[in-house]
């Protein structure tokens, strides 16, 4: 009989001790952790030469685009109408929904109100566009040449991968506020896109001057590295082309 006793004891035991190691593993389950945007830039593509009366412009299309578990959310504001710029602060999200705010110092970054014939506002060096010479070495040379545009108003308008984990199926980053907005919502939900065609303003590099030959050409997102997120090895790419005259052929 005492040895039933112990042994029931005993079982009771393992199975109370056993309770405990599942209940304090439930809250590990259920940790909250932040779901982190990842900026990529596409290949630029569309590429085109445009002369002007006193320019020679290589014009190309980018997308910028979102290949995080977060969403890539920015934040404008102003006190007053008095206030040219805006200051920015990105949410960086939890997965509860919760959020917590980066400023971005204004030296580095800020929102104006776009003078190129956009009724929006824009987020100033949100990309960054340059050229240099490509030599058969397979090496390159330094910067020749600048994207002349500075400003974007990055939304969802172009679906990438809808199928990523926490992509929502429709935008939910559609607009940049107008002229009067004390604040403003940017942003590029997991999944999407914001595509800048080669025939909008300032989309564009000038080249006058550049000898034909092999050149490279980048686009990169977030040059500063002002915002956060997981994964910084995929901001850039890249395309190297020949320039023949008028003409653009990509290697």
């Amino acid at each position: 009989m005492t040895r039933l006793i112990k042994a029931t004891i005993s079982s009771l035991v393992a199975a109370s001790l056993t309770g405990l190691i599942v209940s304090s593993s439930i809250p590990a389950s259920a940790a909250v952790v932040e779901r982190l945007p990842d900026l990529k830039m596409l290949k630029p593509s569309g590429l085109y030469i445009q002369n002007t009366t006193t320019e020679k412009r290589l014009r190309f299309t980018t997308i910028i685009t979102n290949a995080g578990t977060g969403k890539f959310d920015v934040r404008g504001s102003r006190p007053s109408t008095a206030y040219s710029r805006m200051s920015l602060k990105q949410r960086i999200y939890r997965s509860d929904g919760t959020y917590r705010s980066i400023s971005i110092p204004t030296t580095d970054s800020w929102a104006f109100y776009a003078g190129d014939g956009h009724a929006h506002w824009h987020v100033y060096k949100l990309q960054h566009f340059t050229i240099r010479p490509a030599y058969a070495d397979g090496t390159y040379g330094g910067v020749v040449g600048r994207g002349a545009k500075t400003g974007f108003c990055f939304r969802d308008n172009t679906q990438i991968n809808l199928g990523l984990p926490y992509a929502p199926q429709t935008p939910s980053y559609t607009g940049c506020g107008g002229a009067s907005s004390l604040s403003i919502r940017e942003g590029l939900s997991v999944g999407w896109g914001d595509k800048y065609s080669s025939n909008l303003a300032y989309q564009w590099i000038k080249i006058n001057g550049l000898k034909d030959g092999l050149y490279r050409v980048t686009a990169r997102a977030d040059p500063g590295s002002d915002y956060l997120e997981s994964n910084e090895s995929n901001n850039a790419s890249w395309v190297t082309i020949r320039l023949t005259g008028n003409t653009v052929t990509v290697i």
